[in-house]
């Protein structure tokens, strides 16, 4: 039978093991007959997999981290794949690991590095030992820029710092305390990341959507006194909202036609809104239509409403399209 810590040891990590990993698990005895039980083979030579397990995604990217050896971490597209940050393909699996490191690698493909900090670089996320976000988009700022030039590897970097921000994958504080630890270290990426982050501070929080982009568009320099998704309410939360300004108790709301017209989602609208009058708010709703179509009316009635002394009620600067009047039939022609 298999040593309990070592059964554990496969239930965690996707049915592998590293044989490195057992030696302070198992006594020597112990690792002589685990290489020979009919339920474990060999995944590679330094890798022991379980013969229970399936081949999946997060086993194929682990084994190359696991054969790297001790400290060794997912790395690269490969990283970023994993991580959710879109776009970026998992093959071939890159992985890095410490310079003290000698193992000539069997699987994956290794970079040997000695700017990466343990404590603040390194993460376990669904069960892999990987680099953190922040950092692997500081690697994509140079990889970026080497590849495609300063301006479309900041174009390409935006999109992907968004996404990531938006996805909360990226922690503001956490990536900011990297862009001032590594600057002056000749990471030919720091300049663009830096750049991005000057319009993006640690409480940053992108747009949701391209409408709310279009919002903040229309509206011009008061959206600088706006924040993105904020969760209101302290005990029970009445939800989180679009944009809520930073000074006054005031809550802008942009609901599109598709999700905010059905009785169901206009019944939730209205009780939402309810309630964050009762709890001293102004709530002001934006339909689709008028983002898109009517700026002026959007940028008019937002100054209005924000030169006016506070009132705790519900602003509708336009008719909702689920309130608007049909039609009336032309009467018939005597």
């Amino acid at each position: 039978m298999l040593p309990g810590r070592v059964i554990d040891l496969f239930a965690r990590q996707y049915s592998l093991v590293g044989r490195h990993q057992l030696l302070d698990r198992c006594t020597a005895a112990e690792r002589r007959r685990l290489v020979r039980h009919p339920d474990i083979d060999r995944a590679g030579p330094r890798v022991l997999r379980h013969r229970a397990g399936t081949v999946e995604l997060g086993q194929q990217l682990l084994l190359p981290v696991l054969d790297a050896g001790p400290g060794a971490l997912l790395w690269g597209h490969a990283a970023t794949h994993w991580w959710g940050f879109g776009r970026f393909r998992a093959f071939p699996v890159h992985v890095t690991r410490p310079r003290n490191g000698t193992r000539t690698p069997h699987v994956g493909i290794v970079h040997v590095t000695r700017h990466l900090d343990p404590a603040l670089d390194a993460t376990v996320h669904r069960g892999i030992p990987i680099v953190r976000p922040e950092r692997l988009l500081l690697w994509l700022a140079r990889a970026d820029t080497e590849r495609y030039g300063h301006d479309i590897g900041a174009l390409r970097l935006e999109r992907t710092l968004d996404h990531a921000w938006r996805e909360r994958l990226v922690d503001g504080h956490r990536i900011h305390d990297l862009a001032a630890r590594c600057s002056g270290k000749g990471n030919s990426g720091i300049v663009i990341l830096r750049q991005l982050l000057e319009s993006r501070p640690p409480d940053y929080r992108p747009t949701d959507s391209n409408l709310e982009k279009r919002w903040e568009e229309v509206i011009g320099t008061l959206a600088r006194s706006f924040r993105r998704q904020v969760t209101l309410g302290d005990d029970a939360p009445i939800g989180r909202f679009d944009q809520v300004h930073v000074d006054r108790p005031l809550v802008v709301e942009i609901h599109s036609e598709k999700h905010h017209t059905m009785p169901s989602d206009v019944a939730d609208d209205e009780d939402r809104a309810d309630r964050l009058v009762d709890a001293g708010f102004a709530v002001v709703i934006y339909w689709e239509y008028d983002i898109w179509h009517d700026a002026s009316t959007v940028r008019r009635t937002l100054g209005a409403i924000l030169s006016q002394p506070h009132e705790a009620r519900i602003h509708r600067p336009t008719r909702a399209p689920h309130l608007a009047l049909p039609v009336p039939d032309a009467p018939n022609d005597p």
